[in-house]
């Protein structure tokens, strides 16, 4: 477990920042007739956000704050209750300009509810809902756009992973940029990443919101698969949707114990795939899942980069400078 002592995380540990809060959602509260009660926790405070629970009269609100390069996570998913209010918790307010955000409890986390062997059927059917829900928000892409979402899309890829070559190139390794060598390697591995980036483009099947970090920990289960809410959408991205594939595929296998390859692993991908068979056969939509994990790496790359703008090298050096790492994962074969 990381211990950060970077300037947020600071910042929104201290006393002043906790009265800021609370008085934030105690005046929220209110407007929405409830009452704050009892006290408050801090349980998650990262570079990139924080979340603090607070109790009320009709149950935990959530108050989340997001850092200088996620701050439009509050206005996405502002937008998101709008659109596909099913998907994501029931959002009471946001301060856009702060990145503030206040929304009721949606439930226990996902990977707190059962072991990881018992949740296959609720995967399938998680993602079978988001599935969908990327199509439908297909629909609304400038809006996303709009919210300050970046985007990550086959078209832009190629141009944003020769911008972060030459960023990372001109840093030293100790400050998380690149050896000559690894420069010259991903140098090599961009003209075929451009290919890839280009079938894609090409597949018909609409670009999206695309969540990037869908794991356990980000999926909040109150009882039915109804009742499932998607939350941390940080990440998020708008581009092809199966870049989520990357982060999901590769969560349920580990926290399993599995190989990608695992019939059960399978399972969750062609459930996901299911709503998408309206743009392409099965087997070219396999294809495709295959291309967006091959690609996905970059967009993996920008998140963290985005995560932790602002933030000192030795936060960067903490999280073993994923921004690099990440970037590196393209010359895997």
């Amino acid at each position: 477990m990381h211990v950060n002592t970077g300037s947020n995380v600071a910042l929104w540990a201290g006393a002043a920042f906790h009265d800021q809060a609370r008085s934030w959602v105690a005046a929220v509260s209110h407007d929405q007739g409830l009452e704050l009660e009892g006290g408050m926790d801090q349980p998650h405070n990262r570079p990139w956000s924080s979340a603090i629970r607070f109790g009320s009269s009709d149950g935990d609100l959530w108050f989340k704050v997001n850092g200088p390069g996620t701050r439009h996570e509050s206005t996405l998913v502002g937008l998101l209750a709008e659109l596909v209010p099913d998907l994501v918790a029931d959002v009471l307010a946001v301060d856009a300009e702060r990145g503030w955000t206040l929304t009721r409890d949606a439930g226990l986390v996902l990977r707190t509810t059962a072991a990881p062997e018992q949740l296959w059927s609720r995967w399938e059917g998680i993602v079978q809902r988001y599935a969908a829900a990327q199509i439908l928000l297909g629909d609304h892409v400038r809006e996303l756009l709009g919210t300050g979402t970046p985007e990550v899309s086959p078209r832009t890829m190629p141009e944003q992973a020769a911008a972060l070559l030459e960023q990372l190139a001109a840093q030293t390794p100790d400050t998380g940029g690149l050896t000559s060598e690894q420069a010259d390697a991903l140098a090599a591995r961009l003209p075929e990443y451009a290919g890839w980036c280009a079938e894609l483009a090409g597949s018909g099947v609409p670009d999206s919101i695309q969540h990037d970090d869908l794991h356990a920990g980000n999926i909040c289960w109150a009882g039915s698969l109804d009742s499932a809410r998607i939350i941390d959408w940080g990440d998020a991205s708008v581009g092809h949707p199966f870049g989520t594939m990357l982060c999901t595929l590769n969560s349920v296998s580990h926290a399993a114990g599995l190989e990608l390859d695992d019939p059960r692993v399978l399972r969750v991908r062609d459930a996901y795939l299911g709503p998408f068979t309206a743009f392409a056969d099965h087997a070219e939509l396999v294809r495709l899942v295959a291309l967006a994990r091959r690609t996905g790496c970059v967009a993996r790359a920008l998140s963290y980069r985005a995560a932790l703008l602002g933030e000192p090298v030795t936060t960067h050096a903490e999280y073993d400078f994923p921004v690099r790492e990440w970037f590196l994962e393209l010359l895997e074969d």
